[in-house]
């Protein structure tokens, strides 16, 4: 039994319904919200959980708004976010990664592939949050260094180096976050830039604890 659980926030009734149904027979947990206010009460409840599928277009507060709010709540800073959305076109799916989403994925969907990459962005956000001593295997954080990098790389890139430094080569990060090679290529290049590095395992003094 899976025990990982799962926020939807959606205000079309059918569509939460529907997501529950389907996550609800791999054994998610579900929790459900019709509006990113809702979603936002929720979360202050410290009811966080392991993954937030949410909709972009919702009136008061849109999936983006909401997003934002989500990343600046202590406890949610790298909860991960998939935009499940009707709008289809490619600036609004660069706009909600540049913002911190893990994922976009346009409906209609194909269910297998909507569970398969939750599986992954779950998986990958627990990997990511490991701190132990890389004597063991697993690597120790330092946490005033991560809060520096976090202002100053982009979300996505952020994700993209600890992955790095977990030992993720380009393709695995492709394979894992669904995004192209080419598009992976182009953030490692951005944090290299941003750093003033050249190769991968330097990125170690801008996080790790010496």
């Amino acid at each position: 039994m899976a025990e990982s659980r799962i926020l939807v926030i959606d205000d079309d009734i059918n569509l939460l319904k529907s997501a529950e149904s389907i996550l609800l027979q791999y054994d998610y947990q579900v929790s459900m919200a019709k509006s990113g206010k809702q979603a936002i009460s929720l979360l202050e409840k410290e009811l966080i959980p392991d993954l937030i599928l949410m909709d972009v277009d919702m009136p008061d507060m849109d999936g983006y708004e909401t997003l934002q709010k989500i990343k600046e709540m202590k406890g949610c800073e790298g909860l991960p976010v998939i935009f499940l959305t009707g709008m289809d076109s490619v600036r609004y799916e660069i706009k909600g990664l540049e913002m911190g989403a893990v994922d976009y994925i346009t409906k209609p969907f194909v269910k297998d592939i909507l569970i398969a990459r939750i599986k992954a962005h779950i998986n990958n956000s627990k990997r990511a949050g490991l701190s132990v001593s890389e004597e063991s295997g697993v690597i120790e954080y330092d946490p005033e260094k991560l809060q520096r990098m976090q202002k100053t790389l982009s979300k996505t890139e952020f994700t993209v180096a600890k992955m790095i430094i977990s030992g993720y080569t380009n393709q695995e990060i492709s394979d894992i976050c669904h995004y192209s090679y080419g598009y992976v290529k182009r953030i490692v290049y951005q944090i290299f830039d941003k750093l003033d590095i050249s190769k991968r395992n330097e990125l170690r003094k801008y996080f790790i604890s010496e």
